[in-house]
């Protein structure tokens, strides 16, 4: 249920141009201390200053200085080279004593942006600390040019405008030291237009050399699993007993609580936004490590990892993952596009890539794109599309292919793969963004729903216990579902207290403000009603059935803008067999009650959903998985140390 808004939602080649339209509003100004001369842009309202000069010579690829200068209240400072949070160079730098430290970070999704080994920064004079402001001056070696989230080279016009982007914050930093520490989520943003014409300058190279100050700044070292794990000392037999521990693996990074009669454990540490997992159909797990690509870990008998490596490296995977039941494809997605990769499960080994499904929405605040295959037709890949924002108004026409769910029959794949928007057929529509999708015993798909965000009614503020989450059921994907589940017009009531005008039971559809056709009983007659409605802002993201489809398993990954904090562990659902052979919850849809927490942080009031950073205090379930003895697996996705756990009875 997160919305976080992107500097520039698009992230295109055209939107990069785009950027450069626009009123200048930066100047040149010279620093008589070090006699280089900026195109510098200050924003009153921040009190920040960005100079930035580069050569005469501005043939790609060519080095920047960039100068920030901020209040020491601004804890940290975030620059955008591309004008945007996500898919451009950003320089980060905050106040460290009497200096200051400057950061190469890359955000290739919403979250804590990584360490970027694609560029480096060299402190010049000028650095420094005082009891007002600080300040970082930096050549900056890669900052100009970088690769877009469809792999194509990019690099600023020097001889033009663009768009820059700041970012701020105004807790502190975890480790003011170290170029990799991690920070919490900016408190303000903005753009401006800036002239790169205007900061070219002579003898770029002898004033970068004679205000030289310390040795190169190197990248921060991206975030590295171990390579080989000593197994578990103990050789338990392959059952779902859960290890108390597993040899080489840290302590977990946060405290956590456990449902009687439950046990947990962390299997791994260190790991890149960890976010689905898939197994194989020889026992080992694969993870998508988010801006960074999937890895591979054989499994012991024990459910402790036995060795790790990386078995795709590629920057745009953020979510999504499938196999085919024979286990011989892989299935990957990036924001924009899906691939596949021949599979060996015994070597862990993946041949030529795919391109098998393109022209996904570039941008927006709904970056992911959650891949499941139907395990009685193989043929069939399902692919979930988040809206492009927290209310995206198009996305009520299907065609739009937003808010949706669709399935492409790849026996029958074009030349260049499938067109999301023109291709396939859907598995229904106006789903907001069910990150969440899984098959049942009986092929049937289901989903769940982060709902809208900040949400009234009448004009009155409802965001806080309103609109509920939602777990959706799909059905049949072999045969189009033009179904509405109601986004972007109808949303469901968790507390009936908090309206005024109007008598409502718990998951009774509502529309924000009535009038015309736009009513509650509109949505009750058009839209298709949730199987169950879950708890405000908890923000679902993966659900699994047990592998006898008695409970249905869920990660709430955590709020962002309710206070107090909600989300942040794993519920179970008790699901039952009706009569007329369909799986559906124990629970009525009346009720508040019927996912029940298995997993989950004891203080989550003290947890931070908006970005994850060490100053959350907690564990951010993500991924789920069974493996062939029951047991079910979660990722913990905290960006700085991501986690593998085991979760399963005692």
């Amino acid at each position: 249920m997160r919305y976080v808004q992107v500097v520039s939602s698009a992230l295109s080649l055209a939107t990069y141009a785009l950027a450069q339209e626009g009123e200048v509003a930066s100047k040149v100004v010279c620093d008589a201390a070090t006699k280089i001369c900026y195109s510098s842009y200050s924003d009153a309202g921040s009190g920040m200053t960005f100079g930035i000069a580069l050569p005469k010579n501005v043939t790609a690829p060519y080095d920047a200085i960039i100068k920030i200068t901020a209040p020491v209240e601004n804890t940290w400072v975030g620059f955008a080279w591309g004008g945007q949070m996500v898919w451009n160079p950003l320089t980060v730098a905050w106040a460290n004593g009497k200096s200051a430290t400057v950061s190469a970070r890359f955000a290739f999704s919403m979250g804590l942006p990584q360490g970027y080994d694609g560029a480096e920064h060299i402190l010049l004079k000028g650095t420094t600390t005082n009891t007002t402001h600080w300040t970082v001056n930096a050549l900056c070696k890669g900052c100009t040019g970088w690769l877009t989230n469809e792999e194509l080279a990019y690099s600023l016009n020097g001889t033009g405008t663009t768009q820059f982007a700041w970012a701020y914050g105004n807790s502190a930093v975890e480790d003011p030291a170290s170029n990799t520490s991690a920070f919490n989520v900016h408190a303000a943003f903005g753009h401006w237009i800036h002239d790169l014409n205007a900061a070219r300058i002579d003898n770029f190279e002898s004033l970068v050399k004679s205000n030289l100050l310390t040795a190169p700044i190197a990248a921060p070292a991206p975030s590295t699993i171990v390579t080989s794990v000593v197994p578990s000392a103990t050789n338990k037999p392959a059952n779902a007993v859960i290890p108390a521990s597993c040899a080489g693996v840290g302590n977990p990074a946060f405290q956590s609580n456990l449902a009687s009669g439950w046990k947990a454990t962390k299997i791994a540490g260190g790991l890149t936004s960890p976010r689905s997992i898939q197994f194989d159909t020889a026992g080992n797990m694969l993870v998508v490590q988010a801006g960074k690509g999937i890895s591979y870990h054989a499994m012991g008998a024990d459910g402790c990892t036995t060795s790790t490596k990386m078995l795709v490296t590629l920057n745009s995977l953020n979510h999504g993952i499938a196999m085919s039941p024979d286990g011989k494809t892989l299935y990957a997605s990036s924001m924009t596009q899906a691939f596949s990769w021949p599979y060996d499960a015994a070597a862990g080994t993946v041949g030529t890539r795919t391109t098998i499904i393109t022209g996904m929405f570039n941008g927006g605040s709904h970056l992911t794109r959650t891949l499941a295959v139907a395990p009685n037709l193989p043929n069939l890949l399902v692919v979930s599309h988040g809206s492009n924002a927290n209310i995206d108004t198009a996305s009520a026409d299907k065609k739009t292919a937003r808010a949706i769910i669709k399935v492409f029959d790849l026996s029958k794949l074009p030349s260049g793969g499938y067109n999301y928007v023109s291709g396939g057929w859907n598995a229904g529509y106006g789903q907001r963004n069910d990150v969440g999708i899984t098959f049942d015993n009986n092929n049937m798909l289901w989903g769940v729903e982060n709902s809208a965000d900040d949400i009234k009614r009448n004009g009155k503020d409802v965001h806080t216990n309103n609109p509920s989450e939602k777990i959706h059921y799909m059905g049949d994907v072999s045969k189009p579902n033009d179904a509405w589940y109601g986004y972007p017009t109808c949303l469901t009531v968790w507390q009936p207290s908090d309206f005024t005008d109007k008598q409502f039971q718990v998951g009774d559809w509502f529309v924000q403000s009535p009038s015309g056709s736009t009513t509650d009983e509109n949505c009750k007659a058009q839209a298709v009603a949730p199987k169950l409605t879950l708890m405000p802002h908890s923000a679902p993201i993966d659900l699994k059935f047990d592998p006898d489809n008695t409970n249905l398993y869920i990660t709430y990954h955590g709020s962002w803008n309710r206070s107090p904090t909600t989300g942040f562990k794993v519920v179970q659902v008790a699901i039952q067999k009706g009569a007329d052979g369909n799986y559906t919850p124990v629970a009525p849809l009346t009720s508040t009650t019927g996912a029940v927490d298995i997993f989950w942080n004891p203080a989550v009031e003290k947890c931070q959903g908006n970005g994850p950073s060490f100053s959350s205090g907690c564990f951010r379930p993500a991924g789920l998985a069974f493996d062939k003895q029951a047991r079910l697996y979660m990722t913990s996705d905290i960006s700085s140390n991501g986690e593998l756990w085991v979760l399963g009875k005692a």
